[in-house]
C-alpha cells in the first residue's frame, strides 16, 4: 500500500512525538518509535529539519556473510527519489554504513534524508550538503572490510541493542518492523515509523491531539495548573 503525496504533506506537518501519540492510541506499543537513532545532520539534534517519506530499506550484513544475497547495483542508485532511506547495520557495528559519497549520490536522486540503525560518518560532508541524517552514532571507519549491503526493499526489524531483554532473550521495549512504503517521519526529537495503512487515521487523530494540546497551552500559560487544564481538556 503506497501513501499519497497529499497525505504525505499532512503527516510532515505534524511533529514526530505528535505521531507516536497517535500510534500509542491506535494501540501500537512502540508507538512507532526507532529509540536511540538521533539527528546528526543538518546539526546535532538542534533545528528545524523534519524529514516525511516513504521507507527504501537497506539490509546490510557483515562482510564475512558470504551466505547472504547480493543486490543488482549499489543500494544508493537503487534509492527512489522523495524517499527516506533506512540502512540497517548488523548489531553493534563499530563502523559507519554511510558515508559522505552516498550523501551526494542520494541528495542528486532527490532522496529526502537517511535513517541509520547503525553509524554514519563524514559528519562535515552531510552538514555542508545540508543533508539529513540520522543514526545510532558515528565512526571514523567506512564500510569496507566490515559490513557489505544484502537486501533491498526489504521488511527491516529495528531492535535498540542498549535496551535490557528479559530472561527469554525478548527486548523489554518492542522491535518496530519497517516495511518498504511505510512512512518514515524524523525529526529534532527523533524518528517514527507509521505503517503505511495506518497513515490516514493518524492524521486524524495528530490532528485532535494538537487541537487539546494547545488548549492546554494556552492555560498553562495563564497559570493554570496542569491537573485542572488536563482534567478540563483531556478528561484525566
Amino acid at each position: 500500500m503506497s501513501v499519497s503525496q497529499a497525505l504525505l504533506s499532512r503527516l510532515a506537518s505534524f511533529s514526530s512525538c505528535e505521531v507516536a501519540d497517535a500510534l500509542i492510541k491506535l494501540k501500537l506499543p512502540h508507538g512507532g518509535y526507532l529509540p536511540g537513532i538521533e539527528m546528526f545532520s543538518p546539526d546535532h539534534i538542534r533545528g528545524p529539519t523534519t524529514i516525511c517519506g516513504p521507507a527504501f530499506t537497506v539490509k546490510m550484513v557483515l562482510q564475512s556473510d558470504q551466505a547472504a544475497p547480493k543486490p543488482a547495483k549499489h543500494f544508493v542508485d537503487a534509492a527512489e527519489p522523495h524517499s527516506v532511506m533506512l540502512v540497517s547495520a548488523p548489531p553493534h557495528t563499530r563502523s559507519a554504513v554511510w558515508g559522505g559519497l552516498m550523501t551526494a549520490r542520494a541528495q542528486s536522486l532527490g532522496v529526502k534524508g537517511v535513517v541509520i540503525d547503525g553509524r554514519c560518518r563524514d559528519l562535515g560532508e552531510h552538514r555542508e550538503s545540508d543533508f539529513p541524517v540520522f543514526a545510532r552514532g558515528h565512526s571514523i571507519l567506512g564500510q569496507s572490510p566490515f559490513t557489505r549491503p544484502s537486501e533491498l526493499q526489504v521488511p527491516l526489524e529495528i531492535v535498540d541493542p542498549t535496551v535490557p531483554r528479559d530472561e527469554h532473550g525478548t527486548p523489554l521495549f518492542p522491535p518496530v518492523t519497517v516495511h518498504p512504503g511505510d512512512v518514515l517521519l524524523a525529526d529534532v526529537d527523533g524518528v517514527v515509523s507509521v505503517p503505511a495503512a495506518l497513515a490516514e487515521k493518524v492524521v486524524e487523530l495528530a490532528t485532535e491531539g494538537r487541537r487539546v494540546d494547545t488548549l492546554c497551552m494556552d492555560d498553562l500559560r495563564v497559570g493554570k495548573g496542569i491537573k485542572e487544564t488536563f482534567a478540563l481538556h483531556r478528561g484525566k
